[in-house]
């Protein structure tokens, strides 16, 4: 198999995951978005160790330590950990938005931001990878901006949590495109980065009484520790294709995620679906049809 399938596929298993992610989260909704987001960040860092344990590749996962931090303790490699504490901060913020818009009923506003953020990994691509689009593929940009862009207008205020959404996971596309690191260390390493912090509230939350687990709720202390499962699985699968994919690719596969999520807002959480939802449904799925079709389309073009 290529690069190329192995990384739709791994895309697609990414997005659906994320698509229907919100179920989870909108089980935790008493809870407060800053508890839930700490729970993310400890939780998935054990998993990932667990994994990394079970899976015999502790001494990779120095290897790969000691090419960043030398025991000498000069860097080797400032770039990479540079892009790392990046990666990090860009996931903690989006985390904290998708949880807060999850727990808050505001799952249709997240799906715009996931709706706005393939155009915004395209261009990226375009602008800092130097990456080509064929006319075809333009011309479903334009079409998936025209949708975007006539939601957001009819949406009917600045829709700041949507772009906060879409820049945040954007740029964290493309440090992971930059990285250059096994995709499963670089999300250990990410997680890793954000422990201290996350150590603190949730040992600070124990000690003031105002901690989840000090209650008598055994399925929310479970969904809570589940959360590292939940929010590793998709991240490990999105690594993979983001080292496999242009990011023009893996930005037009984005769309399954918030088609899902506005699909679980209207049928599950009984969201509005209105006529100027429909109508950019229809835009975003003419553009992935047409993007997905360039590459034969451009063929037979020069074809003929």
């Amino acid at each position: 198999m290529t690069n190329q399938k192995r990384g739709i596929i791994n895309a697609t298993i990414a997005y659906t995951m994320w698509g229907i992610y919100p179920l989870y989260w909108w089980l935790l909704q008493s809870i407060r978005p800053t508890e839930i987001l700490i729970n993310r960040m400890i939780w998935s860092f054990v998993t990932l160790l667990i994994v990394i344990i079970s899976l015999r590749r502790v001494e990779s996962l120095k290897k790969t330590i000691s090419e960043l931090i030398p025991s000498q303790g000069q860097l080797a490699n400032k770039r990479k950990l540079t892009l790392l504490i990046i990666a990090a901060t860009l996931l903690s913020i989006n985390w904290f938005i998708f949880t807060y818009a999850t727990v808050s009923e505001r799952i249709l506003e997240a799906s715009l931001g996931y709706y706005i953020n393939p155009i915004l990994s395209i261009l990226i691509g375009v602008i800092f990878l130097k990456e080509k689009l064929n006319k075809y593929q333009i011309i479903a940009v334009l079409i998936a901006s025209t949708g975007v862009l006539f939601l957001t207008v009819t949406y009917g205020a600045f829709p700041l949590l949507s772009l906060l959404l879409a820049i945040t996971f954007g740029c964290y596309g493309l440090t992971k495109k930059l990285i250059q690191i096994d995709p499963f260390f670089s999300l250990f390493l990410e997680t890793t980065l954000m422990l201290p912090i996350s150590t603190f509230f949730f040992t600070s939350w124990l000690i003031d009484g105002t901690s989840t687990f000090l209650q008598p709720n055994v399925p929310h202390i479970l969904l809570l520790i589940g959360a590292g499962i939940i929010t590793t699985s998709p991240l490990y699968f999105f690594s993979k294709a983001a080292s496999e994919l242009p990011l023009k690719t893996l930005g037009f596969l984005q769309y399954i995620g918030p088609t899902l999520q506005m699909l679980v807002a209207i049928f599950i959480a009984g969201e509005d679906f209105t006529a100027e939802r429909l109508i950019t449904f229809s835009f975003i799925w003419v553009a992935c049809l047409l993007f997905s079709t360039s590459h034969l389309l451009q063929k037979n073009a020069v074809m003929q």
